[in-house]
């Protein structure tokens, strides 16, 4: 299996890791929550970069 799959699952994981932690700051309130935010919508944001220089941008939405 290509490399770039990898990156498109741990892009979706990521995301999924940011979002979570997104509800669980309560608006922000929290100290350690915003900082899960950024580092995984980053690295949800960098995966799906190196995703996109082999994969067209309607397959990696859809999927």
């Amino acid at each position: 299996m290509p490399i770039h799959f990898f990156y498109l699952i741990y892009a979706a994981l990521a995301e999924t890791v940011g979002t979570t932690a997104l509800q669980t700051s309560q608006q922000f309130t929290r100290p350690l929550q915003p900082i899960v935010v950024v580092i995984a919508y980053a690295a949800a944001f960098y995966l799906l970069s190196l995703t996109l220089t082999v994969m067209p941008v309607g397959l990696v939405y859809a999927i």
